[in-house]
């Protein structure tokens, strides 16, 4: 279980009779080969030659000529070389230096975080998804990016990561291998880039399967980042992605090979990362379900509402989806998400909601895509009047927890619930919302409390926008591409990934006491026989 739900650990002290051992040094030699393609690859790429089409080298984004689709046989063959290019990329960073990796990290990191190549990012995944504004992935992009480095000074993942002098232990970080990812239509930038630099801190090399509307856009991403490391002197395959044309028979080759597996984004993805055989941090992006006790002002609500419901049209997986809250407080509450852009729907609007949001389930192909689009956009496909297409959110009043409407993830709009009272309010939140994140508002410490044990969320954020969770300035969370509900969710992860998560610890413990009986010996004389 991830660290979100305990308490941190002791205070690093010096272990009593353990000592850091010399460090074993960056492989000079291998460092120094660069995009070289390594014998194995080389070799098995000759071997299925006869196969495969050229394009499924590195990261070729286009089939070779004649061919429209990759065949279901050599899918696999194509994410098993792959997998293997980048097993050997791993091996050699494994033998890196903590600090020449701290370095090559702040490299990668320097790089990616550059204004105009986030400027860039953004347009890419802006024009290839359809979904969010430039501007806001762009903010959306460097803010994570800045969290994540912020996060990455702080968090050692390779070497010495810990020691208690009292208990006389020291915690060694190794590398976890190769990590899969798939990349969500919603996280087109952030995935990629947050999780390359978490893979190498960890020493890890990482390889990407984009979603059919992502791939140009990782493709950007995953070049960014292996400039940075053949400049660094670092092996360029720690960081790949899966040769287009995407695919999920070939992303499930990847989740069955690699050593860890990042599933985020549709049921489908998140399905694949759960029964693939291989640890994981599997989950969905259902949004942020949160409770307001009433103690706080209405308009104080609303705003943090307000921000977590439009930041980048809704789709980020901590976006606010819902607020439930008590009964007396709803009209104060409504009347405030409008003081700050919303429009109320009414029961004939609602009606249209509904019927667009079937739409979007039942057909795959459906051109009326609502997610991550604009409120401009979404006015227009529910015929709304003029005063809506200058909204900045929608507000709808569902029905009850049964009602398609009762939490709104992925759109600019927040449903607004009430109940009779603060108990009847939690229990529906916990009803209505996804175990990977919540909010609660209260001035009221005790409150807070039982909405963390009544919904047990992985990470909850107390008066604060739901985007938050995923880590921020305001509060103490590590920076988190992706959040995770635990067994809640059928996830290996619950509360955020954060860059130990990549890492496999090893706690090493020696006698920290004197023997106060040296003349017993191993298990005690009793045991040892005549």
């Amino acid at each position: 279980m991830d660290g979100d739900r305990a308490g941190d650990g002791d205070e690093p002290g010096t272990a009593a009779g353990l000592g850091e051992g010399e460090s074993t040094g960056r492989n000079g030699a291998a460092a120094a080969e660069g995009d070289e393609a390594t014998p194995e690859a080389e070799a098995d790429a000759t071997a299925d030659r006869a196969d495969t089409d050229p394009a499924a080298e590195g990261n070729s984004r286009e089939p070779a000529a004649g061919r429209s689709a990759t065949s279901a046989a050599d899918q696999p063959s194509r994410a098993s070389r792959a997998v293997a290019t980048a097993r050997t990329a791993a091996d050699e960073l494994a033998a890196w230096d903590p600090d020449d990796v701290d370095a090559l990290v702040r490299s990668v990191g320097e790089r990616l975080a550059d204004r105009e190549t986030v400027s860039r990012l953004a347009r890419s995944a802006a024009n290839e998804t359809g979904r969010g504004h430039p501007g806001t992935k762009a903010e959306k992009a460097a803010t994570a990016l800045d969290a994540a480095r912020r996060t990455l000074r702080d968090a050692p993942t390779a070497g010495v990561v810990d020691r208690d002098g009292a208990a006389g232990t020291v915690t060694v970080a190794g590398p976890t291998g190769v990590v899969g990812a798939a990349v969500p239509a919603t996280h087109a930038v952030v995935m990629p880039a947050v999780l390359s630099l978490y893979g190498l801190a960890a020493r890890n090399a990482v390889v990407f399967a984009p979603s059919p509307s992502t791939v140009e856009t990782c493709d950007v991403v995953v070049e960014t980042v292996r400039r940075a490391l053949a400049d660094a002197g670092a092996p360029t395959g720690a960081v790949s992605m899966l040769p287009a044309p995407a695919a999920k028979p070939e992303t499930d080759a990847l989740f069955e090979r690699a050593d860890l597996v990042v599933a985020a984004g549709s049921e489908a993805t998140v399905a694949a990362g759960q029964r693939c055989g291989t640890p994981n941090v599997a989950t969905s992006a259902d949004g942020v379900v949160s409770v307001a006790d009433g103690s706080v002002p209405a308009e104080a609500v609303a705003t943090r509402v307000a921000v977590g419901a439009t930041y980048d049209f809704g789709a980020h997986p901590a976006g606010d989806a819902a607020v439930v809250t008590v009964s007396p407080a709803v009209d104060r509450l409504r009347s405030a998400l409008e003081s700050e852009g919303g429009y109320v729907l009414d029961a004939a609007e609602r009606d249209r909601l509904r019927a667009l949001l079937d739409e979007d389930e039942t057909d795959e192909n459906a051109e009326a895509d609502p997610r991550g689009n604009s409120p401009r956009w979404l006015a227009a496909a529910l015929d709304l009047p003029s005063a809506a297409r200058e909204a900045a959110f929608l507000v709808a009043e569902p029905d009850g927890a049964d009602d398609r409407l009762a939490a709104l993830p992925g759109i600019p709009a927040v449903a607004v619930h009430g109940r009779s009272g603060f108990d009847a309010a939690t229990a529906l939140a916990a009803e209505i919302g996804s175990p990977h994140a919540a909010a609660v508002h209260t001035t009221q410490q005790r409150r807070a409390r039982r909405v963390a044990e009544r919904l047990a969320p992985g990470r909850l954020v107390v008066n604060q926008p739901g985007i938050a969770a995923t880590g921020a300035r305001s509060n103490g969370f590590e920076a988190a591409p992706v959040l995770g509900g635990g067994t809640a969710e059928g996830s290996q992860l619950c509360g955020g990934l954060t860059p130990g998560r990549l890492a496999q610890t090893t706690t090493v413990a020696a006698t920290s006491v004197v023997d106060e009986e040296p003349h017993r010996n191993g298990a005690g004389d009793t045991l040892r026989g005549p």
